[in-house]
């Protein structure tokens, strides 16, 4: 950091719940499928969002839903072993067995949360728990609230910028 510069916290770039899509773990993944799309349209070229943060009645985060959990939801045999499963063809995503699965819970599908970023957090502790655990985003949380998300991405640039500019 160059003289006069200032350490940013994970709050400076944080993506505010408001603007994250986020539902109950009773929802389904077809409305998990409609919340994404939804965000990705609300979205600017290039922006992207890939998860959907997972509460309770109480509004307690309880876990996170991503792509590949919806995928690997809405064909369960591939969840079992990808490597010797026959994919389904385009046109069984219409037929019933896809349609079933895609009425079933998000709570059967989401990953529970396993770490968070405290709002003050130095950006580069964030970096570092994204890094050991292999995370592209962490709930940003201010005491028992969840205040939204921070990306690996924007980490990554924050650091590249203040590094450039020496």
């Amino acid at each position: 950091m160059t003289k006069g510069q200032v350490e940013k916290k994970v709050r400076d770039l944080l993506i505010p719940l408001t603007n994250y899509p986020h539902m109950p773990y009773w929802a389904s993944l077809k409305e998990a499928m409609v919340q994404l799309t939804l965000a990705q349209q609300a979205l600017a070229p290039g922006e992207r969002r890939r998860t959907v943060l997972v509460f309770d009645e109480a509004y307690k985060l309880q876990g996170i839903l991503n792509q590949k959990d919806i995928l690997r939801g809405i064909e369960p045999s591939f969840a079992r072993s990808p490597q010797t499963t026959t994919p389904l063809a385009w046109e069984d995503l219409l037929a019933t067995g896809a349609q079933e699965q895609a009425k079933k819970a998000i709570k059967e599908f989401m990953s529970p949360v396993g770490h968070v970023a405290q709002a003050d957090d130095s950006l580069i502790k964030a970096s570092h728990v994204m890094l050991a655990d292999n995370l592209d985003l962490l709930p940003v949380m201010d005491g028992g609230k969840v205040l939204g998300v921070v990306r690996l991405e924007d980490i990554f640039h924050e650091i590249s910028l203040t590094i450039l500019a020496v």
